[in-house]
């Protein structure tokens, strides 16, 4: 025993002769009183082109800690908030300082078990962000005598840090990730359309050589901003330093229990046991006084119809999507009827709101059987259906709408439209009772209840496209398999929709059946489509090696051999691995890799071109126009959002046409050879057109231009289509996100970032039934702008960063075809000059003994030229030759 007491009290000599702390020795020492320093400055910047004036406010208090129990580890402390102030600067960098009398003067206690803090003990009151200041207090005492990574639970949930002791006096602590740095609210699941976040902190420790905490220094910083455009978004940065001030030599009475919980268990007649974790503090996203009504009349002349297409109606409706969002259905009801003139941009707000309230306004303001409300209705549910966290209410409301509609002609349109939105909300929801009723409801009808209307079933399949529930893909392929042609592209198009994460080897050898046609002919639509779905499989060496032998086969499809040249190249220019695969396959088959066999007939194009990059959005402009016997049988534009290695269709527009090659007087020969007429010609009867659209990958109800000879020829005699006609006009939602942000300070960070773009897609068409020739012209304008809100703060002072990025990207398309002998198409796509503009609004704001604001503003605007955009030598050769005729 003697010699035991020798060695402990030779190592407790060794200790204080080295410096080293003790195993463990309390922050604060037991049965003492303690004064420490708390300063806390919260600061707001842009990402970039960062103003010089300082937008940000600092908390002081002086902290009164009482150790007034402690029994081993344990301990519970007794703080006291004294002194405190909040203060900024004004516009000339002087000092505002204003002293907080609010906060109360009773204390509030902090329980240590072992470690760390495990519990804050405080009065019931309702000031959240109080509370969330106290825990925050809890968290800088959070210290572990340890080296490496663990996890801690603190006051912005729990956390993954990394403990480093740079000295015997100084630890450094690192989190690199919490949970309360992550409550997201609202959000899309595409990459490009969503937001990123970068955050970090770090506390520097410094230890007394007993063990007590001298300083406590943190640096919290987070990066808000748009993922497909790092430029834009905010910077919050939080500086937290607690310093000892002095010891109180004041006698202070102890606690008399026997455990920690005993001590607890006195308090709570007059305080709570909270935990240690921080909530939010939902006043920190109130609006204030401030009324949809209101804001709808202040914003009347930038909703107006003429403003279709343009950035300032984007702007003001996704300034507005969050005020709708807590606006009740009388409110809504009496805009509207005040409002008749802004109807159309109205029931679109209504729709990107997707609250219940708004859903009622709509069904007590316009009639589902009323033919007078159908394009209002239309719109209003086209808007709905691009949401991504509608109420429930509102799909199990849209359900029972459907259901009771029977397919006469009054409701044929407006039950479609109806069907397409229910499924693409109810895509959304993770409740069984949602996917069985709507996709068990689909596929009832589809099986069943349609009996032979090819209509009805061509309506459930769109359906099941925009549900993208996975159970569905074993019905589709067996549409897209065994069905008739429509319905087979049909499906075939709703399975290009699904992620090949879903499909598996026996969907890909029914895909390359498909497009070998090994089983039965197949319509050259579902071929290609198939082709698109077997390249995103991430074909092996062996299966491109046999799409690229189909090249040289004696099948006389010219524009299928076209498209999958042309689809190989493009896929090739996005995938580096892929594209070196298929140099390896091609340098194997110099029968395949020649002029002969890689310079094919057809006129078939597949193109994938730059329409703006940095500092406007990362856009390309993807295009697919299918040739059939000289003639478009299906095209489509579509324009696709990047960011890195994901893209997100923003909006699609599809072309699809059967019979005309008859009206035309085309043939099936190419260059002297005939192209294989392997399709029935029910395919074709009656001559049709249309238009698909599909918004954020949302397809919505197909427009059809004309069905039968006699309705085209009507068009064509009165010149209905010569002058610019509107195809779609409609302000829909693109970004979405809603993130609550919780820091050690105890301030909670708000964070709304709401896209809005304003379309007016327009075209006009010349034929000549003498000159065998057309022009043909499509305009879509578009008005982007994302609304960003940076809130962060707590009761007696906040700072504020609203960003505005807009810009109005526009495309023209002109066509010039001539088929008096032979075919001729020349197409010309151009993307005018175009304007970013960045608005950025920062203030501070202390709301503690009176309301003092101090507001910056900083704008900017750059140029992007315009320039036509390259589509392929084969157009080049066209337009070529059409000049040489027009000169004749």
């Amino acid at each position: 025993m003697i010699l035991r007491f020798l060695i402990f009290n030779a190592l407790l000599a060794l200790c204080a002769a080295t410096g080293t702390a003790p195993l463990f020795a309390p922050l604060v020492p037991f049965e003492s009183q303690h004064y420490f320093s708390l300063v806390n400055k919260v600061t707001i910047k842009e990402m970039t082109h960062a103003s010089s004036e300082e937008t940000s406010y600092t908390f002081k208090t002086l902290l009164k800690v009482n150790s007034v129990w402690s029994k081993d580890k344990d301990q519970l402390l007794q703080l006291y908030f004294t002194e405190n102030q909040v203060s900024t600067t004004d516009k000339k960098g002087r000092e505002k300082i204003q002293q907080i009398h609010k906060i109360p003067d009773r204390p509030f206690y902090i329980g240590f078990e072992g470690h760390g803090p495990t519990k804050v003990l405080a009065h019931s009151y309702k000031d959240q962000s109080l509370l969330n200041l106290e825990k925050g207090i809890a968290s800088l005492l959070q210290l572990q005598y340890k080296v490496g990574p663990m996890v801690e639970v603190d006051s912005s949930g729990m956390c993954n840090v990394f403990y480093n002791a740079s000295s015997t006096r100084r630890v450094e602590k690192k989190k690199i990730d919490c949970s309360g740095w992550d409550l997201k609210m609202a959000y899309r699941s595409e990459r490009a359309l969503d937001i990123s976040r970068l955050s970090s902190e770090k506390v520097d420790f410094d230890i007394s050589p007993e063990g007590a905490l001298l300083q406590a220094h943190s640096v919290e910083v987070h990066k808000l901003y748009l993922t497909a455009q790092p430029e834009i978004g905010t910077l919050i940065e939080s500086v937290t330093t607690l310093k000892h001030v002095e010891e109180s030599s004041e006698h202070l009475e102890q606690l008399q229990f026997e455990s920690l919980s005993e001590a607890v268990e006195s308090l709570l007649d007059w305080y709570r046991d909270f935990g240690i974790e921080s909530d939010v503090d939902g006043a920190i996203s109130e609006f204030g006084p401030v009324t949809l009504k209101n804001e709808i009349k202040k914003h009347a002349q930038q909703l107006s119809n003429k403003q279709i297409g343009h950035k300032e109606l984007a702007e003001a409706f996704a300034r507005l999507v969050p005020l709708a969002r807590i606006t009740h259905h009388d409110e809504f009801v009496e805009i509207l009827q005040n409002h008749k003139d802004l109807h159309p941009q109205l029931v679109d707000l209504l729709g990107a709101t997707q609250t219940f309230e708004a859903h009622k306004a709509i069904n007590s303001t316009f009639k589902y059987n009323s033919l007078g409300d159908f394009d209002l209705l239309e719109k209003y549910l086209q808007s709905l259906a691009v949401g991504t966290h509608p109420e429930l209410e509102i799909v199990q409301d849209l359900f029972e709408i459907a259901k009771s509609m029977d397919d006469s002609p009054l409701f044929k349109k407006i039950k479609s439209t109806v069907v397409q939105c229910m499924s693409s909300l109810a895509h959304h929801f993770e409740r069984e009772v949602i996917e069985i009723d709507i996709r068990g409801y689909l596929t009832q009808q589809l099986k069943k209840d349609c009996g032979k209307d090819i209509d009805c079933k061509l309506l459930m399949i769109r359906g099941l496209q925009n549900v993208l529930d996975q159970k569905s893909i074993e019905p589709l392929m067996g549409y897209a398999f065994l069905a008739e042609d429509k319905l087979a592209v049909a499906a075939m198009q709703a399975l290009r929709r699904f992620s090949v994460m879903h499909f598996h080897e026996p969907h890909r050898l029914a895909f390359t059946l498909i497009f070998f046609q090994n089983r039965k002919k197949y319509p050259t639509s579902a071929r290609t489509i198939a082709l698109d779905i077997l390249l995103d499989m991430r074909p092996t060496k062996e299966q491109l090696g046999h799409i690229l032998d189909y090249l040289a086969s004696n099948d006389h499809h010219f524009e299928i051999k076209t498209y999958v040249i042309q689809k190989l190249r493009t896929y090739a220019e996005i995938h580096p691995k892929f594209k070196a695969l298929l140099q390896m396959c091609l340098n194997e088959r110099p029968h395949i890799n020649n002029y002969h066999i890689l310079g094919q007939k057809g006129f078939t194009s597949v193109l994938a071109r730059p329409l703006s990059s940095s500092p406007a959005f990362n856009e390309t402009l993807l295009s697919v126009q299918e040739v059939h016997k000289g003639v478009l049988r299906r095209g489509s534009v579509e324009l696709l959002l990047t960011a890195g290695e994901w893209a997100a269709s923003t909006f699609k527009l599809g072309i699809f046409t059967n019979g005309l090659e008859s009206f035309m007087g085309g043939n099936n020969e190419v260059d002297g050879e005939l192209e294989d007429d392997d399709e029935e010609e029910k395919e074709y009867d009656p001559i049709s057109a249309g238009m698909e659209i599909s918004v954020n990958g949302i397809l919505h109800r197909p427009l059809i231009f004309f069905t039968g000879k006699a309705e085209l020829m009507s068009h064509i005699w009165s010149g209905t289509v010569s002058e610019p006609t509107p195809a779609f006009q409609g302000t829909m939602l693109g970004h979405d996100h809603e993130h609550y942000l919780l820091l050690t300070s105890g301030a909670t960070a708000h964070f709304t970032v709401i896209g809005a773009r304003s379309v007016d897609l327009n075209g006009k068409a010349g034929f000549s039934l003498w000159n065998r020739n057309a022009n043909t012209e499509i305009k879509q304008e578009t008005g982007n702008a994302v609304f960003g809100k940076v809130k962060v703060g707590f009761t007696y002072a906040t700072v504020t960063h609203e960003f505005v990025y807009s810009y109005e990207p526009k495309i023209v398309l002109q066509a010039h075809i001539d088929f008096y002998d032979e075919l001729k198409l020349c197409m010309r796509l151009q993307r005018p000059e175009m304007f970013i503009n960045v608005k950025n609004t920062k203030s501070a704001a202390l709301h503690s003994t009176f309301d003092y604001v101090k507001t910056v503003h900083k704008n900017y605007s750059q140029k992007i030229p315009g320039y036509t955009i390259a589509l392929n030598q084969k157009n080049n050769n066209m337009c070529n030759m059409v000049a040489k005729d027009l000169q004749h």
